[in-house]
């Protein structure tokens, strides 16, 4: 639920859990239009069993999985424009087997209906009220502008193409055969029907070899004869969850993640205060609704992009909270487990200057020293067990992962014809990769976008609200790293020199003043033994927390991220050149998410050595 309140979207956040997905599924349909009537006849035959064996199948998957799918029944959405002939046909067959319409339009519909004559422009009068439609800025410079940009925005919104087609090159912008071409780059499964209605339906996929799709085409794409146990498979890699156990579990373990009132890991907090990175806050203490703070982080984008477009608003409430349970649920099991990595080296290291305290307060008594020692050790066992079972470097590592993706949508999503990242297309690898997709469905159609001034705002607000935010965070993120990876490390260095210094102090000692050396052997002990103890403690956290390649990665980011912004704020002059450098902005922040991801992949909460 969305409201405005003092002129600030506020979205209720009595949700006692992150949202599961609803189940949606749209087909696209792009085809030939000049068919005949007997070509036309046995295609309605042809797509009416085709639509009914999919949504046989998506069924199927809303019931094996029950448990990470809302409730409510699939939805099932026939994408089209409207054209005459395989269009319609589809359109037709469609609403028979349950499916709702949507319509992306060349143009704006009174200028798309001059394209029909008689029974063409009947049947489009009565199919485009039953369709939710929008359509796109070509410009007045071409007419065939108009259909590539609507055969680009289907491929970008549907989950399976269907391709009625004769197999040949495209006669024209926006043709089917360059559709088609541009659904393969983009890891689009195609269902390639006979464009006559009679044959063999053909699958057209880079998923079947994981060839790299960017590089493929008609000719050169995978295809395999469409069967059932085939068409069950795609409709899952498309659609369902993982099917690895583990996978499923920690999806499971997502929705049962309750909402994060109090963070009693102040470690990393203290540790940026005592190096003087960021004094302590108050959110270092107590967590922040995170529905609410997205809301109110999120305000400025929703005010400029609903105001113009507010058919989008209704995507951005199915995003919005979607986002803010991952984003709020990362920062709080990061802090967990940076808090648990940096305890377990205070700890080691405290348990050996307790160990060493005795030799030089023996006045305090060795059993409250072993006690010390041995309650150190135990707490450290204890918080490496706690951390594993509870699994804080997975579920960091998994919600970043999962909220780094869902945010850029609200930007690709609104252009109406750019697509998600590839590999979210390639099929059910991690549980993530599962959820972002659904979400990326369930928000649906994207807005009408009616000329180019309109364009040239959005993507303004997109580099000023997207990427110009995540540059700033970069920036700071890099000094911020830099500053604490800097000041750990010459602490460090400062006590292994001083280590080093004792130790030419004490063979100077021993060789001019063995009488000194002997009467403060037992503090000159623990010194020399204490503090390179506790320089190691200091470098294991440098080297587990990485700070200095998370300087690196996000100061490259921000650097390759303000290269796409200038592109962006100079206003590209149509729409592919725009969702082009939103999806490679997308990308950028994403692959510092890869890097970031890779090199912390293996650094699980352990015992130090």
């Amino acid at each position: 639920m969305l409201e405005m309140r003092s002129g600030v979207y506020i979205v209720s956040s009595s949700a006692a859990a992150p949202p599961k997905p609803a189940l949606s599924f749209c087909a696209g349909i792009t085809g030939h239009r000049a068919l005949s009537r007997s070509a036309q006849d046995k295609l309605a035959v042809t797509l009416n069993d085709l639509l009914g064996r999919l949504a046989g199948r998506v069924t199927h998957v809303q019931a094996e999985n029950t448990d990470l799918f809302q409730a409510e029944p699939a939805e099932l959405f026939l994408l089209s424009q409207l054209a005459k002939g395989a269009d319609q046909v589809a359109a037709d067959a469609a609403l028979r087997q349950g499916y709702q319409l949507r319509a992306v339009l060349p143009f704006e519909p009174d200028v798309y209906r001059r394209d029909f004559r008689g029974a063409d422009r009947t049947a489009f009068d009565r199919l485009l009220p039953q369709a939710p439609h929008w359509w796109l800025p070509s410009g007045q410079e071409s007419h065939d502008r108009g259909y590539a940009l609507a055969g680009q925005a289907t491929v970008a919104q549907c989950d399976i193409l269907i391709a009625v087609w004769d197999g040949q090159a495209a006669r024209g912008p926006g043709g089917t055969g360059e559709v088609v071409d541009y659904g393969i780059r983009r890891a689009v499964p195609i269902l390639h029907v006979p464009a006559d209605g009679v044959g063999e339906i053909m699958v057209l996929w880079a998923g079947f070899e994981g060839l790299s799709a960017g590089r493929l085409d008609r000719d050169s794409v995978p295809r395999k004869p469409l069967t059932e146990a085939l068409l069950a498979e795609i409709v899952q890699v498309v659609l369902g969850p993982p099917v690895e156990p583990h996978e499923r579990e920690a999806a499971r373990h997502f929705f049962r993640e309750p909402k994060r009132r109090t963070r009693l890991r102040p470690e990393y907090p203290l540790l940026l205060a005592l190096t003087a990175v960021r004094g302590l806050r108050l959110r270092s203490f107590l967590s922040e609704d995170s529905v609410a703070a997205t809301a109110r982080d999120w305000a400025s984008f929703r005010e400029g992009a609903v105001a113009d477009e507010p058919s989008f608003a209704p995507a951005l409430d199915i995003l919005q909270p979607a986002f803010a349970w991952a984003d709020g649920l990362a920062d709080h099991v990061a802090q967990t487990y940076r808090g648990g990595q940096i305890f377990n080296y205070a700890a080691a290291a405290l348990s050996v200057i307790a160990a060493l305290a005795g030799l030089v307060l023996p006045e305090v008594s060795k059993t409250w020293l072993l006690a010390t020692e041995l309650l150190l050790i135990g707490l450290l066992i204890i918080n490496t067990a706690v951390g594993s079972g509870q699994q804080w470097h997975r579920r960091w590592l998994d919600y970043r992962y999962l909220a780094e993706h869902l945010r850029p949508f609200r930007s690709l999503k609104i252009l109406g014809a750019a697509t998600p990242p590839r590999h979210l297309l390639a099929g059910p690898g991690r549980w993530t990769d599962w959820y972002a997709r659904a979400i990326w469905r369930q928000m649906g159609p994207p807005p009408t976008i009616p000329d180019l001034p309109t364009l040239a705002h959005l993507v303004r607000h997109i580099a000023d609200q997207e990427v110009e935010s995540q540059i700033r965070y970069n920036i700071i993120n890099s000094e911020r790293m830099h500053q604490l990876d800097h000041r750990l490390h010459r602490v460090g260095t400062t006590l292994f020199y001083a280590a080093v210094g004792l130790g030419l102090l004490t063979l100077f000692g021993i060789a001019f003043a063995p009488d000194v050396v002997h009467q403060h052997a037992k503090l000159l002990t623990a010194l020399s033994a204490g503090l390179p103890t506790a320089g190691a403690a200091l470098f294991g956290i440098r080297g587990q927390g990485d700070f200095v390649g998370a300087s690196g990665r996000s100061a490259e980011t921000a650097i390759n991220l303000r290269a796409v912004a200038d592109q962006l704020e100079e206003g590209p002059t149509d729409l592919p050149r725009a969702c082009r450098l939103v999806e490679n902005a997308a990308a950028t922040m994403l692959a510092d998410l890869g890097e970031w991801r890779s090199a912390y992949r293996h650094r699980k909460l352990a015992i130090p050595a």
